[in-house]
């Protein structure tokens, strides 16, 4: 049962190595986005953004525009396949939304 392991040889290594510095400094240059920053998903995804976030629990206050009303606050509160559901009982459907945003 006690076998004699392998002895590992290990390479030497003379050079000097600089690149993790640079990646570090890499991520203090770039630009960070705002969480509330949702430009760059299709709306399905913002909507799926806004129920799987850590802090939804059972409503949330967001800016819809739709084709027809323009922009409106509601505060929804559920979904189905189609629309979603507002505070108020008022259906929207998800096809003539054009923007959400949280507020």
């Amino acid at each position: 049962m006690k076998d004699k392991l392998p002895e590992v040889f290990p390479v030497p290594f003379n050079k000097k190595l600089h690149n993790t510095q640079e990646l570090f400094y890499d991520n203090l240059n770039q630009e960070r986005k705002d969480n509330n920053d949702l430009d760059y998903l299709t709306i399905e995804n913002k909507i799926n953004r806004i129920f799987n976030s850590k802090d939804y629990i059972y409503k949330k206050n967001v800016t819809i525009e739709t084709q027809k009303n323009g922009k409106k606050n509601y505060i929804i509160i559920g979904r189905t396949n189609n629309s979603l559901i507002t505070k108020e009982n008022e259906k929207i459907n998800i096809d003539d939304i054009v923007d959400i945003k949280i507020d």
